[in-house]
């Protein structure tokens, strides 16, 4: 099934209405995240009643939706109705979402996340976890944009080199009682790179974030990744797979200058799980203990 299905169908999902209430009414005004739940089971019913104008009205006209399987950017309120329509004319199917969190970043900015499955019949139902960013304009939350991850399931075609690292798409969390840190892994549009993104939180604060890209070296003949964090740290890796681990040798130059190593093990338990540790740790010529293996699960 076309993906840019799956894409527009679950993950315009977190729309708000403020119900008509304007700002300076304080008394009346609802609270935005119940809000927001109400208005995702309007537009779960209104998807399953093939009702694309009542959809597409729950973009805001300045809407820009980003197919990442083909590139193709579908912009504005009354192009993405069309979408949805002919989607729709296509094969209908029945959806359903499962929201994780909704957060509001000020008070006109809300994000969402969650899995949507889109069960067309006759077919593997498709999964997705997504972010939904929304905006409040003249009382009414609106769908701004959006980001899509597939959840596990054959790698595209022109994964290539990358195919065997296809279990890393989703979302993943390692936890203790003094911090988490949260992955969420991704296509790159052309499927030729793993576009991964990492937080590590402290007592429900941020510490340290960053971006890692994975992708084919053509001319090493390797795997390689760059890693690029919020303090100004950047690093490489180079990947060789032993059996069912990824071993991981890498260099990075700390945001003040000094130069670090290690080698980093992911060991794959199934698809729902991993292990991870970090040996040979060497920091400005002083090896460092080493970080015990730690279990790494799916949201």
């Amino acid at each position: 099934m076309n993906m840019l299905r799956i894409l527009l169908l679950t993950l315009g999902l977190g729309l708000a209405s403020a119900g008509g209430v304007r700002g300076d009414d304080p008394v009346a005004k609802p609270d935005p995240v119940e809000a927001i739940r109400a208005r995702i089971e309007q537009y779960v019913a209104a998807y399953n009643s093939q009702d694309a104008k009542a959809l597409a009205g729950c973009w805001s006209e300045e809407a820009v939706y980003l197919d990442p399987a083909s590139g193709e950017e579908v912009k504005g309120r009354e192009a993405i109705g069309a979408k949805f329509a002919g989607l729709f004319a296509d094969a209908p199917g029945s959806l359903t979402v499962d929201v994780d969190a909704i957060r509001l970043v000020t008070p006109d900015v809300a994000i969402e996340d969650g899995t949507a499955v889109l069960d067309a019949g006759g077919e593997e139902p498709e999964v997705s976890s997504y972010v939904a960013v929304h905006v409040l304009k003249e009382g009414q939350w609106y769908l701004d944009s959006v980001r899509e991850t597939q959840l596990p399931g054959s790698p595209p075609p022109e994964a290539g080199e990358l195919a065997e690292l296809a279990w890393l798409v989703g979302e993943w969390l390692d936890e203790d009682e003094q911090a988490s840190i949260h992955t969420r892994c991704r296509w790159a549009k052309n499927h030729r790179f793993l576009l991964s993104d990492f937080a590590v939180l402290a007592e429900d604060r941020l510490e340290l974030a960053g971006t890692q890209i994975i992708g084919w070296d053509p001319g090493a003949k390797a795997i390689r990744s760059w890693i690029f964090d919020s303090e100004g740290g950047i690093g490489q890796g180079r990947w060789r797979r032993v059996g069912n681990q990824w071993i991981v040798d890498v260099k990075s130059t700390l945001s003040d200058g000094t130069k670090a190593s290690a080698v980093n093990v992911y060991t794959l338990r199934d698809d729902d799980s991993f292990t991870w540790k970090s040996t040979d740790r060497v920091v400005a010529g002083q090896q460092e203990p080493d970080v015990d293996e730690v279990l790494v699960v799916r949201k």
